[in-house]
């Protein structure tokens, strides 16, 4: 597994992630420093070269690169990724890879021969309609069109110089996203913006601007936002003193974030909107995902029925119960489109409706309208449902979104929406079968699976070996999960060794005996803690129906029988022993998926 294993939607939907989370925290998140070298540019925006190849390769094998598995270095990362379509920006424009820290960029206006005040007014103050210019954008028109929702482009341009080292040359070259521009005429600054997006095109800048008397035109094109000219012009002389730049301003210059940060002092405070209302509509800031907004929706997938029948698709249901379990595993929550085609496709064609056709690229697509699926990769022209062969070809990468994933971490929430599945849609389905097929077989019992459990099979022999010798044994290593004995003496201790259910106190070889039981279990799924608050004590005979659910405690504190309902009486409390109730709640929805996977 390396860099060439990438794909395009992995880095896609590695991109996404990193704009969810900030920059600095998907870095650290996933153990990552800066970028010196190298950053990654997509629609305006910079990214960690490395720290997005890791994370990429996650989404596109499954597998995370650390930051000591670029063999190559930070070369053959930019390498790959521009060999997927990417721009990845190199050398000194690279400081720190800090976002917020901008340069500043001093522009001179031009004057009259140069038609400055003209060109200010009508692409900087007015802006250029996007539709007037779209023939002449090109690919760049999907990346404006985002920048400005408007439809109002502001841009500016530079004419290119033939020269490598002066000042202009070095301005056009390390220019960056996120830079400060001041406009400069006639010994004053008269508006400040901040730099969207960088590109190069001559159809643009003559539509725009047309050319100048050499028949040059000003082809490298900022698009610009933050856009204010200050109400009074503000005298250039002691900024470029502070800048060491001589005065008058006679070319494009750039200054250090650091040179920009020494003259703060000397720039009007940036102008804030004091309207009633906002220059462009807000986008609506989305309330965060809650475990019940989860379950509802699961409750309330859009699923097919086929004429004549009352029974859902079990399409997206077995995609989410996959999906689900991938989060147990400690899977990556997105995978590639060939391991959800083969994985799911199987599921669909043992455990969907009958006769319904094995068709995973129906879910694998329209899960997005549930609100906790997400697909990176497909590209925009592909229709409302993309064709098999555009899945087969791009390798899309999908599952569910982050919110839902880390939803879906908490093991009570976890076993909810697993029940809601089961009880929703998947009614005439063996579900003990499924989970067990799906990864989910510790549900089956209230302590789970545990490191080794699984059972060990040996040929069989003949009857007479089996009469004549000792049982067989094989050497195995196991991982057992370590419990601790003091805080389980500790339970019995403070019960004397009475069953918490049916008060029964046992004697082994004349000394006291009774059982300590994790109320959650602590095998996977479950993972539950080992602390008192998770115990109760029990005499073996109740510890076995408790573990095998075939009893529960009820939001009243009754002790009922999982399969009939029949109660057996109040659990016992001890006022030193107190019992979290998330637990017992756990406890009683792992009873009910049993009920539902034993119909």
């Amino acid at each position: 597994m390396g860099l060439g294993n990438l794909t395009r939607a992995g880095v896609l939907a590695a991109v996404a992630e990193c704009q969810q989370l900030g920059r600095e925290t998907f870095r650290r998140q996933y153990g990552f420093g800066r970028a010196t070298t190298y950053e990654l540019l997509v629609d305006g925006s910079r990214f960690d070269s490395k720290a997005i190849a890791g994370v990429a390769h996650l989404y596109s094998v499954g597998s995370l690169l650390s930051a000591e598995d670029f063999s190559g270095g930070a070369r053959t990362v930019a390498h790959r990724l521009r060999a997927l379509g990417f721009t990845v920006e190199d050398g000194s424009a690279v400081t720190d890879g800090r976002q917020g820290e901008p340069q500043v960029v001093l522009q001179p206006r031009g004057g009259a021969r140069d038609r400055g005040p003209q060109n200010f007014a009508k692409s900087v103050r007015r802006g250029v309609p996007i539709a007037d210019i779209k023939d002449a954008l090109g690919e760049q028109a999907h990346v404006l069109a985002a920048l400005y929702p408007d439809g109002i482009a502001r841009l500016w341009g530079s004419t290119p110089t033939t020269q490598v080292n002066n000042e202009k040359a070095k301005a056009l070259r390390n220019r960056r996203v996120g830079d400060d521009v001041l406009f400069y005429a006639e010994n004053h600054f008269i508006a400040r913006a901040r730099i969207l997006h960088l590109f190069d095109s001559l159809p643009v800048a003559r539509e725009v601007w047309g050319t100048d008397e050499d028949s040059a035109t000003w082809e490298h094109i900022m698009a610009l936002g933050e856009v204010e000219e200050f109400t009074t012009p503000l005298l250039a002389a002691p900024v470029l003193a502070r800048l060491n730049v001589p005065a008058p301003l006679r070319s494009l210059t750039l200054r250090s974030d650091e040179d920009y940060r020494r003259t703060a002092e000397l720039l009007p405070g940036r102008r804030r909107n004091t309207s009633s209302e906002p220059p462009h509509p807000l986008p609506a800031v989305s309330a965060p995902l809650t475990a019940k907004d989860l379950l509802d929706r699961i409750g309330s997938l859009h699923t097919h029925r086929r004429p004549g029948s009352d029974s859902p698709s079990r399409h997206q249901p077995l995609s989410l119960l996959w999906a689900i379990s991938r989060i147990t595993a400690g899977k990556p929550r997105l995978a590639p489109w060939s391991s959800f085609r083969s994985e799911v496709g199987q599921l669909l064609a043992d455990f969907g409706l009958p006769d319904s056709k094995v068709t995973p690229e129906y879910p694998f697509w329209h899960l997005q309208g549930s609100g906790l699926w997400e697909v990176h990769g497909v590209p925009s022209d592909a229709g409302p449902m993309p064709q098999v062969g555009t899945f087969n070809t791009v390798q899309p990468v999908a599952g569910l979104t982050r919110a839902s994933a880390e939803l879906l971490q908490n093991p009570l929430t976890r076993l909810e929406a697993v029940v809601k599945l089961c009880s929703t849609y998947l009614d005439h389905v063996d579900q003990r079968a499924l989970l067990g097929r799906v990864g989910l077989a510790g549900y089956a019992t209230a302590d789970g699976l545990v490191d080794g459990d699984e059972d060990i099979t040996v040929p069989e022999t003949d009857h007479e070996e089996r009469a004549t010798g000792p049982a067989t044994r094989r050497e195995a290593t196991v991982s057992r999960l370590v419990r601790d004995a003091a805080i389980a003496n500790r339970v019995k201790e403070l019960h004397g060794h009475a069953c918490q259910v049916c008060d029964t106190r046992l004697q082994y070889k004349r000394r006291p005996y009774s059982e300590a039981a994790h109320i959650r279990g602590l095998g996977s799924p479950h993972d539950g803690p080992d602390e008192l608050q998770n115990l109760l004590c029990l005499c073996p005979n109740h510890h076995v129906l408790f573990d095998g659910l075939e009893i529960y405690v009820d939001v009243d504190g009754i002790v009922k029988q999982t399969h009939g309902g029949a109660p057996l009486g109040r659990l016992r409390r001890h006022d030193d022993h107190q019992i979290d109730e998330a637990y017992l709640r756990y406890h009683r929805t792992l009873c009910e998926l049993d009920m539902l996977t034993k119909k």
